[in-house]
């Protein structure tokens, strides 16, 4: 058991592994042994993300551009990832965006989006990173919610809601399905992180979050590190 936590000899992706969570996540990962992979739509980010990764942790990191709402596409990557290392041991699904906007107003152009990001390329990562998953004898799926799967809160978020607590359904029934194929799934619901998605609003809104706080028992935001650990 000296080595639990060990992820020597692990290839691990991360999708959506350009964005401040998948990053922070990533790195993790990469230092208690992983080999990592970042996939995510955006070439450009994933170009500074893998930069500052292996600046920091003296590892390649291999990348992916990918349009995770595209089966096709993640499909690709699948086939790229598994010709180039032979298998996937970790998938984390750390993609996600938010639209705002009252309930009785919530352009629905603006749910469907988020529904796409946020539910669509979750569950196509889930399929086909599965079935590699269950093909090769086992794995792991961990995928990104929220407390705002099981909370209401205010600001324009029901659509936001609305696609996390698809996720925590989503996850307990993956865990069912693919438990006999050795592969465990489950979900981590952080409350708001700071991410330099987030920094500015929070920094903007002030005084709305710290409201918020009264209800935190640490008192106090999350931080992607506090992520690395679960």
């Amino acid at each position: 058991m000296n080595d639990l936590f060990s992820l020597e000899g692990k290839y691990a992706v991360v999708s959506g592994g350009a964005g401040g969570m998948g990053r922070g996540i990533a790195e993790g990962l990469i230092t208690y042994g992983a080999d990592v992979a970042l996939a995510d739509i955006s070439a450009e980010g994933l170009e500074r993300a893998a930069r500052e990764l292996e600046a920091a942790t003296g590892k390649k990191v291999r990348t992916y551009a990918v349009n995770l709402t595209e089966e096709s596409d993640v499909q690709r990557v699948v086939d790229e990832h598994v010709a180039a290392v032979g298998r996937v041991d970790i998938l984390v699904n750390a993609q996600g965006i938010n639209v705002k906007a009252p309930a009785t107003e919530f352009p629905m152009d603006g749910w469907d989006k988020l529904f796409q990001v946020n539910v669509k390329s979750v569950m196509l990562c889930c399929k086909l990173f599965g079935a590699q998953m269950c093909k090769q004898g086992g794995g792991k799926i961990v995928s990104l919610s929220s407390v705002r799967g099981v909370r209401g809160t205010l600001g324009g978020n029901t659509g936001y809601c609305a696609t996390k607590g698809a996720i925590d359904a989503m996850t307990r029934n993956l865990a069912c399905e693919l438990a006999p194929h050795n592969v465990c799934v489950n979900a981590l619901g952080p409350i708001i992180t700071i991410t330099p998605m987030t920094e500015e609003r929070v920094k903007r809104e002030a005084d709305r979050y710290e409201k918020m706080l009264v209800n935190v028992p640490m008192g106090r935001m999350g931080t992607v590190a506090d992520l690395i650990g679960p």
